[in-house]
């Protein structure tokens, strides 16, 4: 009985872990691949409180990206047959030197990542202010990240 225990809380934590270190990747790649536009020009919305649905929508979103990520890089892996090297959305430099079929992919996760922001729920400029507030926000960043472990829990 101890050694189950003992095995869920490891991987509860290992979960949680996991979870924690996708989540600030992908906000790392979200924030410095610039894939959601920011607009100079705060939009109405973008003052307004964060609620529980933008949390929520956030996390999918957050979600969905890094599953599409995940497979984008195993893709480009399997290719050059070594680590990928670091690839940016918002610079095309990082796609010169890459194989055309590797370019294909990288371009397509970009588009495709451009659209999930789009389609979570959020405007562009709310997802900006939450991935620049949660990398600063504890709590926001654990509401977050129990968000994500529920959403991940349901499926």
């Amino acid at each position: 009985m101890v050694f189950i225990h003992c095995s869920l809380l490891n991987l509860n934590r290992t979960l949680t872990r996991s979870l924690m270190a996708s989540l600030l990747a992908l906000i790392g790649i979200l924030h410095g691949c610039n894939i959601v536009p920011t607009f100079s020009r705060q939009d109405p919305s973008s003052t307004s409180e964060i609620t529980d649905t933008d949390i929520v929508n956030y996390a999918r979103t957050v979600l969905t990206i890094e599953s599409q990520r995940q497979i984008a890089y195993q893709k480009i892996e399997d290719i050059i047959d070594d680590l990928p090297p670091e690839i940016a959305c918002n610079s095309p430099k990082s796609f010169r030197k890459l194989p055309s079929e590797v370019q294909k992919i990288a371009v397509d996760f970009c588009n495709s990542s451009k659209t999930i922001a789009k389609e979570g729920g959020l405007t562009a400029s709310k997802f900006n202010i939450m991935t620049q507030k949660a990398q600063g926000d504890k709590t926001l960043k654990q509401q977050i990240q129990n968000a994500m472990v529920k959403i991940q829990q349901e499926k």
